[in-house]
C-alpha cells in the first residue's frame, strides 16, 4: 500500500495564503483503492509518527539543555569555593554556552568571581525559561500524537464493529 501526497492550490482557508491544499491518493496497486477508513488510519498514523520524530528532537534537545544547566551549576561552585580552572570553565563558557562578554580574564577578587557566578546564573535562567518552553512544545507533540492514534484506533473499532453488524444481518 501507498500514499502519495500532492501539494496543489493553495488554500484559501490559511492565514497567509500560501498554504498547499495536501491531496492524498488512494490508488493502490492493481488498480485498486483504498476505503475512506483506511485512508483515514493511515493519514493519522503518519501524523502520529511525524508527531514521535519531532518529540525525540524536542527530547534530544532537552536532554543538551539539562547537561548545560549542570554544567553550569558545577561551574557556579567551584568559582564560589575559589576552586576550579578557571581557564577550562571559561572556555566552555565561551564555546558551548555562548557567554563571552560578561567573563573576567581571572578571579583574583571577590568582585570578579561573583560577576563570573551573575554571567553563569543569567545564563542558567536563560536555559531554564528555554527549558520550560521546550517542555511545553514536548506535552503538546504527545497530546496531538496521542490524538492521532485515538483517531486511528477509533476507525479500526468502527471499522470493525460496521463489519460485525453487517456480518449478523447476513
Amino acid at each position: 500500500m501507498a500514499i502519495s501526497i500532492e501539494a496543489i492550490s493553495d488554500n484559501r482557508y490559511a492565514p497567509d495564503g500560501s498554504e498547499k491544499v495536501l491531496l492524498y491518493s488512494t490508488g493502490l496497486e492493481g488498480g485498486s483503492h483504498l476505503t475512506i477508513g483506511q485512508l483515514v488510519i493511515a493519514v493519522s498514523m503518519r501524523s502520529a509518527a511525524a508527531y514521535e520524530s519531532q518529540g525525540i528532537v524536542k527530547m534530544n534537545r532537552m536532554a543538551g539543555g539539562s547537561d548545560k544547566l549542570e554544567k553550569i551549576a558545577e561551574f557556579m561552585e567551584a568559582i564560589s569555593d575559589g576552586g576550579g580552572d578557571w581557564a577550562e570553565i571559561k572556555a566552555y563558557c565561551q564555546t558551548a554556552l555562548g557567554i563571552s562578554d560578561e567573563l573576567p580574564d581571572n578571579l583574583d577578587t571577590y568582585a570578579k568571581r561573583m560577576s563570573a557566578v551573575a554571567a553563569l546564573r543569567s545564563k542558567a535562567n536563560t536555559l531554564t525559561q528555554q527549558q520550560q518552553t521546550e517542555m511545553i512544545d514536548m506535552q503538546t507533540l504527545v497530546n496531538r500524537r496521542d490524538v492521532a492514534f485515538s483517531a486511528s484506533s477509533n476507525i479500526v473499532r468502527a471499522l470493525g464493529t460496521s463489519q460485525g453488524n453487517n456480518a449478523a444481518n447476513f
